[in-house]
């Protein structure tokens, strides 16, 4: 473990990342724990155990999990299609649930960059209204139903859809109510919400680098991108726009409690 120390906060000394954290753990314990580095390179606010991250695509595994939890109470069939809980769903009526699931559906993927709000507009931003929009501009399959993989956020947004519509509840409500609560931890440890702004971790993009230069082509930099710190460039404090496929928030130790209780064989989940 000191090797692997060793090795991973000299990648932050060489300024290689502004931090790393990292764990190892089994199901019944943490064996060793890491941080080193920046959660705000500014700011000069170290990483810690209580710094929160953007989980980002980690999230559709919750998504999935809800799914399941549905299907195994009998709310809905992964064999179904789409278009019997969702009558509006804009795609072939065959589609299914679990092709949703599985990135088979031949849903679009238009790049997710520009799908992003930032903070001071979290309260006023409406989901719907916006992938209402989106759905419109990408009302065409890549392939039908079942016949090969191909990755889709939008996917996920519709299946974040098909919660809400089969619960009764929004979609994070759900997620709180039925995965986080299981996971004793604390609504600050993990939510769909930066609740204490000098714990998150700042976003960085290398400032001399190829995809940093083409960044400018696919988002507005003068709204979604902050200062350059070292050799660095901030992002501002931001949500993504669909909840369902990126949009948890939490600590290092929230993800290790989620993934080992995940492993247990009388998982409550």
């Amino acid at each position: 473990m000191k090797e692997i120390d060793s090795t991973l906060r000299n990648l932050v000394e060489k300024n290689r990342t502004p931090s790393v954290q990292y764990a190892v753990f089994n199901r019944d314990s943490m064996i060793h724990q890491s941080v080193a580095g920046y959660a705000n390179i500014g700011k000069r606010i170290g990483v810690s155990e209580s710094t929160t991250y953007n989980w980002f695509s980690v999230t559709k595994t919750f998504t999935a999990l809800a799914v399941l939890q549905l299907a195994e109470q009998e709310k809905l069939g992964i064999d179904q299609p789409v278009k019997k809980y969702l009558p509006d769903f804009p795609y072939n009526e065959n589609i299914t649930i679990k092709q949703l699931l599985s990135h088979t559906a031949g849903v679009p993927n238009p790049i997710p960059l520009r799908w992003t709000h930032l903070a001071d507009e979290h309260a006023s931003f409406n989901r719907d209204d916006y992938f209402r929009q989106v759905f419109e501009k990408n009302k065409k399959t890549k392939s039908g139903p079942g016949e090969k993989f191909a990755y889709s956020n939008l996917g996920y947004v519709i299946l974040g859809s098909i919660i809400e519509k089969v619960s009764g509840l929004t979609y994070e409500d759900y997620v709180r109510k039925n995965i986080i609560r299981y996971l004793n931890i604390k609504d600050h440890e993990l939510d769909f919400t930066i609740y204490a702004p000098d714990n998150q971790a700042t976003g960085y993009h290398k400032k001399w680098s190829l995809s940093n230069t083409m960044l400018g082509l696919l988002i507005d930099r003068s709204k979604f991108m902050g200062k350059t710190e070292g050799k660095w460039t901030s992002f501002m404090p931001g949500y993504v726009n669909g909840t369902s496929y990126g949009g948890l928030i939490g600590t290092a130790g929230a993800f290790v409690n989620y993934i080992r209780e995940l492993l247990k064989p009388d998982c409550r989940l």
